[in-house]
C-alpha cells in the first residue's frame, strides 16, 4: 500500500504538533511543595527524569505510590521539564511537563556613572522571577566612614520601568556606596552593592581649558557664514516691512478724497438748509391764520 509524500508529510507536521501540545506546564512559588501527576496513568511503574540534568540522590523527589513525583520545599534549581515514562515499554511514549518555580526577581546589574556633586545610577534586570516587578530600591552612605547609616534615595519606591535615577548634593572627591534591589510580590532581590567616586573640582584654567577646548581648530569662515546669512535675513525683512508701510499709507487718501468732493455739490445746491429753523421763529399774522 503506497502514500503520496503530501499524505507522509501532514501525518508528520500532526504528530509534531500533538508532541509539542502535549507539554503540560505547571508553576509554583519558592518553597512550596509540589506534586506532578503524569498524563500517561497512575501506577508506580513510571520512570521520572529531568531533561538535561544529571540524576542524584535528592530526598527532596520521592515517586508516591500512584506514580505521581513530589516536590518537597521547591527552589530554582527544581525549574525544568520532568518527563514520565512507563517501564518496560517498547513505544518509548514519554509525557513532559514543565515546571517553572517562580522566585524574588535576580541580583540587578547596577553601573554608576559619578560627576563632581551628582552620580547618575543606571541598572539592568536579568528577570523578574515570575511574578512583575514592583518597584526599586536604592541607597547610598559615605564610603570608609563611621556611620555606617543608609541614607534613602527618594522615591522610596522607584518605578518599575525605571533604569536610571541621579542622586544630587554630593561632595567633590568622595567614596560613596550605593546599594540597589528590586521586589515583587514574593520580596526583594538579592542587594547589589556598588562603589564610586565623585570627580574633584576643577580650578579656573582648567575649566577655562575644557571650555576653550577645540578653539585652535574652529574655523572662523563658518563664522563669518553665520554671521552673513543673519544680517542678510534681518535686512530683508527691513525692506519688506518698508514696502508694506508705504503701500498702506499711499492707499489711505484715495479712499477718502470721493468723500470729501461729495459733500461739495451737497452744500451747493442746498444753501438755506438751515431755513427751517428760521422760518419756525416767525409769529403767526391774526388777520391772516392760515398763513
Amino acid at each position: 500500500m503506497y502514500y503520496s509524500l503530501e499524505f507522509v508529510v501532514c501525518l508528520f507536521l500532526m504528530s509534531f504538533h500533538v508532541k509539542a501540545a502535549g507539554i503540560k506546564r505547571v508553576s509554583v512559588d519558592i518553597g512550596k511543595n509540589l506534586t506532578i501527576k503524569c498524563p500517561l496513568n497512575q501506577s508506580k511503574d513510571l520512570m521520572w527524569e529531568i531533561e538535561g540534568k544529571k540524576q542524584r540522590p535528592n530526598t527532596k523527589i520521592t515517586v508516591l505510590e500512584n506514580g505521581s513525583l513530589f516536590l518537597r520545599e521547591v527552589d530554582s534549581s527544581n525549574s525544568g521539564i520532568y518527563s514520565c515514562i512507563r517501564e518496560n515499554d517498547v513505544t518509548d511514549v514519554k509525557a513532559r511537563i514543565n515546571v517553572t518555580v517562580r522566585s524574588p526577581p535576580p541580583p540587578l546589574v547596577v553601573s554608576i556613572k559619578p560627576s563632581t556633586i551628582l552620580v547618575l545610577v543606571l541598572w539592568k534586570v536579568n528577570g523578574t522571577g515570575g511574578y512583575p516587578i514592583m518597584h526599586f530600591t536604592a541607597q547610598y552612605r559615605l564610603a570608609f566612614s563611621n556611620n555606617k547609616s543608609w541614607i534613602p534615595i527618594t522615591p522610596n519606591h522607584i518605578m518599575p520601568n525605571s533604569r536610571q535615577i541621579e542622586v544630587y548634593n554630593l561632595k567633590p572627591n568622595t567614596t560613596y556606596e550605593f546599594q540597589m534591589w528590586a521586589t515583587n510580590q514574593l520580596g526583594k532581590s538579592p542587594i547589589v552593592t556598588v562603589q564610586a567616586t565623585t570627580r574633584g573640582q576643577y580650578p579656573e584654567s582648567e575649566l577655562a581649558r575644557h571650555l576653550l577646548k577645540g578653539a585652535e581648530q574652529f574655523d572662523t569662515r563658518w563664522w563669518t557664514v553665520a554671521v552673513g546669512v543673519v544680517l542678510g535675513t534681518s535686512i530683508l525683512l527691513g525692506v519688506g516691512t518698508c514696502i508694506l508701510l508705504y503701500q498702506e499709507c499711499k492707499k489711505r487718501p484715495t479712499e477718502i478724497e470721493p468723500e470729501i468732493i461729495e459733500l461739495v455739490p451737497n452744500i451747493i445746491l442746498n444753501p438755506g438748509f438751515e431755513g427751517p429753523s428760521h422760518f419756525n421763529d416767525i409769529t403767526p399774522d391774526e388777520n391772516y391764520p392760515q398763513e
